[in-house]
């Protein structure tokens, strides 16, 4: 199996913006890989999963997500598409769902915490000064997000609708993507469900686990520098 180089930086962007039981040594090597390809070379995954010592990790979901829509695994290239596509459907979505029971106490309400940890289009609505916000707007309503991640290297006016998870900006949006996203957001009877109970989400304080924001800088810090608004 391949990966375009722009699509293991959104696929490590969004590890970036989890808690997910990696090191920070296995993402330097990650990060190293990355950043030996341009943006559309295309390049062998098996440096990326070899970073691992254990076969659970988010990039061995996505290339398992991948094999699954191929015709042929092993020629298979993971594309920006595959990225959203995992982190955007019910797949994703049923996946943190599945480790609630482990997160209870850090939870303060289900449907905050699960609209968070799925992949939206999002409009930032506030792109200066110390508290960037952003909105998802869907058919029937919609969600502002305080307080979120926008990386210093993101230019805020590049895409009118950035893919959000958990309160990090991590990538803009072409008019396919966002329409990608949101279809399979939609298609997800789950987050249509649980939206409808989410009006606002401030990252400064987040479902008992305090200033999510800052915890998205310090990861975002050793790869792509501190700075950040």
């Amino acid at each position: 199996m391949k990966i375009r180089g722009e699509a293991l930086e959104l696929a490590f962007r969004i590890v970036l913006s989890c808690p997910c039981d990696v090191s920070h040594e296995q993402e330097q090597r990650v990060f190293a890989y990355l950043r030996s390809l341009a943006p559309d070379e295309v390049g062998d995954y098996g440096p990326v999963l070899a970073a691992f010592d254990a076969p659970d990790t988010p990039f061995h979901g996505l290339a398992a997500f991948t094999g699954w829509l191929a015709a042929d695994v092993a020629e298979a290239t993971i594309e920006r598409e595959h990225v959203l596509r995992c982190n955007a459907s019910g797949y994703h979505w049923q996946l943190a769902a599945a480790t609630l029971p482990a997160q209870s106490r850090r939870v303060s309400s289900v449907s905050r915490w699960l609209l968070s940890h799925t992949v939206i289009p999002a409009l930032l609505t506030s792109e200066t000064g110390a508290s960037p916000g952003a909105r998802y707007r869907y058919a029937d309503g919609a969600a502002d997000f305080d307080n979120v991640f926008l990386p210093p290297e993101y230019d805020p006016s590049a895409a009118p609708l950035w893919a959000i998870h958990l309160g990090a900006i991590v990538s803009p949006l072409s008019a396919a993507e966002a329409d990608l996203v949101t279809r399979l957001n939609e298609a997800n009877p789950q987050l249509v469900a649980h939206r409808a109970r989410v009006a606002h989400i401030d990252y400064a304080d987040f479902e008992l686990q305090g200033d999510y924001r800052e915890f998205c800088r310090r990861r975002h810090a050793p790869f792509w520098g501190a700075r950040s608004l």
